[in-house]
């Protein structure tokens, strides 16, 4: 490939010179890795997921182009995009099924049916034969002319299928529950189109997607960024089309309501498909790759021997602050799975919101709720099976701290009794904890269902605190700072859960090597405790002062998940 080629290439599709160092960073090292594979027929379709704007077409024309240049193959491209049903056959399901069905996009407005017709049409193309491959005309809303259809002809070396939602699998019903923006609370009020859209992805797109052979993510770092991604590729299609079909092109607000349609499967795919795809680029807000990763390349013979067990904290440390997000820490995810190295969570979340992001994470072990309150094993977890727990609401639990009725009715008699000036989660609506956190309705609702602890937000004089604080010890309850809130519960805390449930994974030979990741004051005591602990940096508060470390104490560069990606592989390395 000369630099000339190259150049001609970018000029073709309006590309800045910054692409350039992302073809050589990320895409050619990609297209060689897999050649192997292409050529010999085991690599017959290559799926790009990516959210709106974030470049899958552009990167599958680069990939058609190179493959072409390079190695004179025939590479067909086709977009789910393509398949969209025609406007006659939306507006008969608006009719019939739901009126948001009207609009192209999710899962339930394309012709499946054509998509696997196509797929398996054009890897049967024998020498000579050819076929149209179908395109949609987004600026008229409608499937194109056949007339204008682009010819390939055959054999075919590689199909490369791009979409938004390629990869994406049905949630469980009780996610469909809450809505997650305004379109589906005002729109969709009782969950009729959501749960339309999840059997489709259930039924005839789990089929369709079964026809990929390798998947690679485009990760966005969050569905904030994608409304301005999207609003940026409305204008380039505007820069292509005449001015009469350019009147059927959105403005930003239209933009901004047609996003919202696709949020839901969005941000399921950001959190679950990283762990799915057997490649993940990641992407800063500019759109620029940041890594990539190769989370399906197992390494079995890279385990230690000493054991290591990893505990991490969540949110500020594996978790975004500000929206949660945990796509920066991928590559050290990849790299855990890849040497078998158990990793607990060790969190002030509820038991409700664990199952759920443990799920996200790929995470099967045991984990730890409430600031330490209490260590569950969860259903399928084989795990702990010989150690005698306690079985509270179908789970086996070990617990470490009292209920939190008993908590409440504490606090609840001091403030009426002194008139303390607080505000806790069981003064909140899910709707208004939803505006404290950033927190989604449904991740809102979860985190209310505490057991063991209660969440406040101080609002009175420190003076006033120092009182408060005598009661609180009085009656053997303690106040751990967290990121966002002062969380009151018992004598229980992340260091001793941690070293309970270590003793128990391990209770005869090496003792493991203990790995402590965390940000704030309630992080201290697994902090204290592990033999290597990392305090993660955060751009919203100081580190918290390790008084007593009991091994290495080391303080990442970076933020929150970069910083928790920098630590782990520094200490487990990168691997190939």
């Amino acid at each position: 490939m000369s630099n000339a080629d190259l150049a001609a290439f970018l000029l073709q599709e309006r590309l800045p010179e910054q692409y350039r160092q992302q073809i050589h960073a990320y895409f050619i090292p990609f297209i060689e890795g897999v050649l192997p594979r292409i050529r010999a027929g085991d690599l017959r379709v290559l799926g790009i997921h990516g959210a709106q704007g974030s470049g899958k077409s552009t990167l599958a024309a680069f990939l058609q182009w190179y493959l072409q240049c390079e190695y004179r193959m025939t590479v067909a491209v086709v977009s789910i995009d393509d398949f969209y049903l025609r406007r006659t056959e939306r507006e008969v399901l608006a009719k019939t099924e739901h009126p948001l069905l009207l609009t192209r996009g999710v899962p339930g407005s394309h012709d499946v049916a054509l998509a696997k017709q196509a797929l398996t049409a054009l890897l049967a193309l024998k020498s000579g034969q050819s076929m149209d491959l179908p395109r949609f005309d987004k600026s008229c809303d409608d499937r194109a002319q056949r007339s204008v259809w682009p010819r390939i002809s055959g054999p075919i070396d590689l199909v490369i299928f791009e979409g938004w939602c390629l990869g994406a699998e049905a949630c469980e019903p009780s996610a469909l529950l809450a809505p997650v923006n305004a379109l589906e609370s005002a729109e969709d009020s009782d969950g009729a189109w959501r749960r339309y859209v999840n059997a489709a992805l259930a039924g005839p797109y789990r089929d369709l997607f079964a026809q990929i052979d390798y998947l690679l993510m485009l990760a966005a770092p969050s569905f904030g960024c994608v409304q301005g991604w999207r609003l940026e590729q409305e204008q380039k299609l505007a820069a292509k089309v005449d001015a009469g079909s350019a009147s059927a092109l959105m403005d930003a607000p239209a933009i901004q309501r047609f996003i919202q349609h696709y949020q839901r499967i969005t941000e399921q795919c950001l959190r679950a498909l990283p762990l799915r795809a057997d490649c993940v680029m990641t992407m800063a807000a500019d759109r620029q790759i940041s890594a990539a990763y190769y989370p399906r390349q197992g390494d079995d013979h890279a385990a230690e021997t000493c054991p290591s067990l990893v505990f991490s904290d969540l949110d500020g440390t594996l978790l975004d602050h500000d929206n949660y997000s945990f796509s920066a820490a991928l590559p050290a995810l990849a790299r855990l799975a890849e040497l078998g190295v158990i990793w607990v969570l060790n969190t002030s979340k509820t038991q409700a919101e664990l199952h759920q992001l443990a799920a996200q994470l790929n995470n099967p072990y045991p984990f730890i709720i409430e600031n330490g309150a209490a260590v569950v094993v969860p259903a399928g977890c084989d795990l702990l099976a010989d150690v005698d727990l306690s079985v509270v609401n179908g789970q086996r639990v070990k617990e470490f701290a009292p209920r939190r009725e008993q908590i409440l009715t504490l606090l609840h008699g001091w403030r009426t009794q002194y008139g303390y000036q607080f505000s806790g989660f069981a003064d909140c609506d899910a709707p208004t904890l939803c505006k404290i956190t950033g927190l989604s309705l449904q991740e809102a609702e979860l985190a209310l269902q505490r057991e063991y602890s209660e969440p406040i937000r101080w609002e009175d004089s420190d003076e006033r605190w120092q009182e408060f604080a005598v009661l609180l010890a009085a009656e053997g309850l303690q106040a751990l700072k967290g990121g966002r809130f002062i969380h009151i519960m018992g004598a229980a805390d992340k260091g001793r859960a941690m070293a309970w449930l270590a003793s128990c994974l391990y209770p005869s030979g090496p003792a493991p090597r203990l790995i402590a990741l965390g940000d704030s004051g309630n992080d201290i005591a697994m902090l204290e405790r592990a033999d290597i602990a990392v305090l993660v940096r955060s751009p919203h508060h100081s580190p918290p002062q390790i008084v007593a470390p009991q091994g290495d104490l080391r303080i990442t560069e970076g933020f929150g998940p970069v910083g928790w990606n920098e630590a782990l592989l520094d200490i487990f390395g990168a691997g190939d």
